[in-house]
């Protein structure tokens, strides 16, 4: 009868045990889904905030951040622009026509080579070839992917074509 008591509680431990193990993979099965959605989510994201630079013949790709300025930038596109060399190519900058949309942006970035932002007191579109200090009145707009910045730090005016 001892005998009995024990291989039952053994078969009861296991069986509560296995129980709990299916749960935990069933738990993370449902995980594994949910974080596979939310990484196709932001890739079509990514995707959208994607636009091309071209500088003679030459393209690369800036990522956009989700934002009301960045969106009204991408509805505009394609634009060809000229952009002004500003303080010893520091950085590049245009003048969009009409100004872009600043509602639901966040103000202030120290910018790095390669940033896209909005100078807010001109209303100017400046990407950065040279790292400065933190300013409140910049708005991040993105990043020109990988080392692209190279393509626009020569000194001078540079012809562009912004698209998708």
């Amino acid at each position: 009868m001892k005998k009995l008591a024990v291989t039952f509680s053994l078969i009861t431990a296991l069986c509560l045990t296995s129980s709990v193990f299916a749960k935990d993979i069933q738990t993370a099965d449902q995980s594994s889904l949910v974080s596979l959605s939310e990484n196709n989510m932001s890739t079509k994201e990514n995707e959208a905030l994607k636009i091309n630079l071209t500088v003679g013949g030459k393209t690369v790709t800036a990522t956009l951040i989700d934002n009301s300025a960045s969106r009204d930038l991408i509805s505009r596109l394609p634009l060809e622009i000229t952009l002004e060399d500003f303080n010893n190519t520091t950085e590049k900058i245009f003048y969009p026509k009409p100004a872009l949309n600043l509602k639901k942006t966040n103000n202030g970035t120290a910018p790095v080579p390669g940033d896209i932002t909005i100078y807010k007191p001109w209303q100017n579109v400046a990407i950065f070839c040279k790292s400065i200090r933190y300013s409140d009145d910049l708005i991040k707009l993105g990043h020109i992917d990988g080392d692209g910045i190279e393509l626009l730090k020569k000194k001078g005016n540079e012809k562009v074509t912004i698209s998708k």
